[in-house]
Formats: structure tokens, C-alpha cells, sequence
């Protein structure tokens, strides 16, 4: 049998999480953690949603494709028509930004970085690849993934997969096509 000490130090184990402890804030709040599953379900969402109003514009006639011989004017209708939907993309993606950062332990000012040309390029790799705490950190707990977003999340990875090899498909056969069309012609 061990003999305690009353007088050492109390000794807990904190490397497991506290049952109970998860994070349960709304996704629009920036307090909070996303995991990469999250984060990229999230981004799916908030793209389609985008691509819906700005087909809704164009249907209802705010946004209007310009034709050669239109009104110069029309251009300018057409990009303050898709400035609202686009300032709300930005002000989203960039909560869903913080809530990412977060969960690997830094600061939300971190998603700031996305508004830079080629640094967002890094900070997207460092969210879509980094692995977020398993435990509490400064940021609070961790919050679990809901399967829906889960199904979401890899039906992203899905599509970010085949667009990179379809584009670079299309950037391989792209010469070889422009050197069909030029021989059929008979230039």
C-alpha cells in the first residue's frame, strides 16, 4: 500500500480532456474552435451560398451579363450588385477563418493573412493541414465535428481533389488541343 503525504503537491492528470468540457458556441461566433472537417464543410456551404445569390441576382436581373454594344453603365450596376454578396463572403469566411486558427492554438488575427495575395495561399494550406489540439488550449475546447459536417467536409476534399487533377489535365492537354484545332484548320 502507498503512503500518501499530506503535504506533497496534489497531483492530477491533465492530459485528458475534462468529460463534459467541449466547446458549444454558435460557428458564426469567432470564440470558438473549428477542426479542419468543420472548416472546410463550413467553406463548401458558405461557396454554394455565394454561387446561389449571384445566380439570384443574375435571374432577377440586378446582376446583367454585359453585351458589346450595352450601356457602359451596365458594368458598374453589375459590380455594386455583386459587392453586398461579396462582403458578406469575405466577413464569413473570415469568422470561419478565426474559429480555425483558434483551434490550433492561434491568435484570430492570423486570418488577416487571407486578404494578402500569396500569403493566403499559406495560411489556406496551414488551416486545410494542420492538426487542430486534442485538448483545451487558450482558446477554449475543442468542439466535435457533427457528422453532417464530417460528410460535408470530405465531399469538399473530394472536389478540391479532382479540380487540381482536372486542371492540371486540362493544363497539359490544353496545348496539345490548341495544335488539333490549328492543323484542322489548315493554318
Amino acid at each position: 500500500m502507498e503512503q500518501s503525504n499530506p503535504y506533497s503537491s496534489p497531483r492530477s492528470d491533465l492530459s485528458r480532456p475534462v468529460a463534459g468540457l467541449v466547446d458549444t458556441t454558435n460557428p458564426f461566433d469567432p470564440k470558438g474552435r473549428f477542426t479542419r472537417l468543420s472548416w472546410l464543410a463550413w467553406n463548401l456551404v458558405l461557396g454554394v451560398l455565394m454561387m446561389g445569390a449571384v445566380f439570384g441576382l443574375m435571374a432577377l436581373g440586378v446582376i446583367a451579363v454585359p453585351e458589346p454594344e450595352a450601356n457602359e453603365a451596365v458594368p458598374v450596376f453589375m459590380g455594386i450588385g455583386l459587392l453586398i454578396p461579396q462582403i458578406l463572403f469575405l466577413v464569413v469566411y473570415l469568422l470561419l477563418a478565426i474559429r480555425r486558427f483558434h483551434d490550433i492554438n492561434a491568435a484570430g488575427w492570423w486570418s488577416i493573412l487571407l486578404i494578402v495575395p500569396l500569403a493566403n495561399l499559406v495560411a489556406v494550406l496551414v488551416l486545410a493541414f494542420k492538426r487542430g489540439d486534442a485538448m483545451a488550449n487558450r482558446f477554449g475546447p475543442p468542439r466535435p465535428t457533427p457528422s453532417w459536417e464530417r460528410v460535408v467536409g470530405i465531399i469538399s476534399i473530394v472536389f478540391t481533389v479532382v479540380g487540381l487533377v482536372g486542371g492540371i489535365i486540362a493544363a497539359i492537354a490544353m496545348p496539345a488541343l490548341m495544335e488539333y484545332q490549328s492543323a484542322a484548320m489548315g493554318h
